[in-house]
Order: C-alpha cells, then sequence, then structure tokens
C-alpha cells in the first residue's frame, strides 16, 4: 500500500509547484486572465499553423481560474508520485522528463485540427505531464496500491490503464476532444520515453565519450608538439646560453625564448630552471 505524503520534496518538484502556482495566482486576476490563455495556452492552430512553439510548454502551467480543484489535483498528484521518481532520478532528468510529456502530450492534440470547434479550443493544464509521471511511477512500483478516491485500494498499474481507457474512449465521444486526446498522449510518451531512454542515453554517452576522447587527443599532440619545439628549439638555445651567456642570442632566438616562457609548466626541462623571467 502507497504512504501519501512523501516527507521529502525534491528540488524539482518543489520548483515546478512553486511556478505553476505562481502562474495561478496571476491567472486569479482579472485583468491577466484572458491575455494568459489567449498567448500561453495551447490553441492548435497558432501552435501548428503559426508555429508558436512555447505553447507546448506555457500551457502546462496554466490551469483554470475558475475551478481551483483542477490545479490542486494535478499538483497533488505531482506531488504523491514524483518525489519517489525525483529521488531516482535526480532534478535536471525529472524536470527534463516532466516538460518533455507535457510538450508531448502537446502535440497530440495536432489531431483536433480536424475537428472546427477543438482546433481554437484553448488547453491548458498540466494533466498530461502529471499522468506521464504516473505512468513512470507505475513501471518503478508495478505492486503498488493506491486509495481510489481515498477509499479503494486499487493497483497503481490499473489506475494508468483506467485513465488511458477513459482519455480514450472521451476522445472519440466528446466534443472535449483536446483535453483526452493530451491526457492520452501523456501515458504515450511516458511508454515511448521509457523504451527509449536506455537506447538514448547509450547514445549520448557514446557522443559525449567521443568528443572527451578527441578533446585529449588534440591535447596530448598539442603537448608532444611542445614537447618537440623545446628539445629542437629551446634545448639548444639553453645550451648556448650556458656556454657563451645571454649576450650571444640572436633576435630569433630571443623570439623563441618569449614564446617559451608562455608556458610556465616549461621553466623546469629535465631538471634546470629555465631562465626565462628577463624576457617576459
Amino acid at each position: 500500500m502507497m504512504t501519501i505524503g512523501t516527507p521529502g520534496v525534491g528540488r524539482s518538484i518543489k520548483y515546478l509547484l512553486i511556478a505553476t502556482l505562481a502562474v495561478y495566482v496571476i491567472q486569479i486576476i482579472p485583468w491577466f486572465r484572458q491575455a494568459l490563455i489567449a498567448w500561453f495556452a495551447l490553441i492548435p492552430i497558432p501552435a501548428f499553423t503559426q508555429g508558436q512553439i512555447w505553447r507546448f510548454f506555457s500551457y502546462m502551467f496554466l490551469h483554470d481560474p475558475d475551478s481551483p480543484l483542477h490545479i490542486l489535483f494535478n499538483m497533488l498528484m505531482l506531488w504523491m508520485f514524483g518525489v519517489e521518481i525525483e529521488q531516482i532520478w535526480g532534478a535536471r532528468r525529472f524536470t527534463l522528463f516532466y516538460l518533455i510529456c507535457g510538450a508531448g502530450s502537446g502535440l497530440f492534440s495536432f489531431f483536433s485540427l480536424f475537428n472546427p470547434m477543438a482546433s481554437i479550443t484553448p488547453v491548458i493544464g498540466a494533466s498530461g505531464a502529471v499522468l506521464g509521471v504516473l505512468t513512470i511511477y507505475a513501471w518503478y512500483f508495478p505492486h503498488r496500491q493506491v486509495l481510489l478516491f481515498f477509499i479503494l485500494p486499487v493497483n497503481i498499474r490499473l489506475v494508468v490503464i483506467g485513465y488511458a481507457i477513459i482519455s480514450l474512449s472521451g476522445a472519440f465521444a466528446s466534443r472535449g476532444i483536446i483535453s483526452h486526446i493530451t491526457h492520452l498522449g501523456g501515458i504515450i510518451v511516458a511508454l515511448i520515453y521509457i523504451k527509449l531512454h536506455p537506447m538514448i542515453s547509450e547514445w549520448y554517452h557514446n557522443i559525449v565519450t567521443g568528443i572527451k576522447q578527441r578533446q585529449y587527443r588534440r591535447k596530448k599532440a598539442a603537448e608532444q608538439a611542445r614537447e618537440r619545439f623545446f628539445e629542437q628549439k629551446v634545448d639548444p638555445i639553453l645550451e648556448k646560453i650556458s656556454k657563451q651567456g645571454m649576450g650571444s642570442l640572436t633576435m630569433q632566438e630571443r623570439k623563441i625564448l618569449k614564446d617559451a616562457a608562455r608556458y610556465d609548466r616549461y621553466r623546469l626541462k629535465k631538471g634546470r630552471i629555465i631562465p626565462l623571467d628577463p624576457f617576459r
């Protein structure tokens, strides 16, 4: 049985809660309400046909100002199921997933373009992202139970399946197709993430490792080139100084020493102090 209310709230969830609640407070102010919806809600036509891609991220921070239960339920779900996932993943990965899941679920509103009414209906709310978090939670803890309506214990996987069925049927049966299709999209995006993340992580690791190896090889080659420079150019000059003194150096030889003075680690060469300070 799942214990409702995990005591520790991670950095990512804390900031997501603060950001969402702060936007909601602004939404309550009558002067800002319509402007926020007009510019930041996910309205399919401007989002897909006019390149307003920010809407795929901003809409998840907006909620219905006339229905406090909308934001309360979403934030409660984020807290209940997100805390342990953030503890496993870390704040950065959890935040990235939350944003990807919210934006990815928003992409499913593309299907609303074929519905004249739905194509101009604003979509708001973090439900798609939150259902993605719920899906990940069910994947990590498939045998956990939650209290449905705080009364009936139900397996977490059945909860996800139930949401998927309701969303799928609602997308076809209801005029509010966008909301249902984005909810279903959150679950689908989370399942895709589960499938692809190991492959993407390996691909990313290989790229980073390759970059580091190339950087190391370039650095090593540069060090070897400088070593050869000292062996071929500087050492003979030092030998000349030891035999004939500083006054015997030509302008070209003095320039070589000035160039060598840029590398402090070459002030010691084969146990001898290179007298480069006068040429700095």
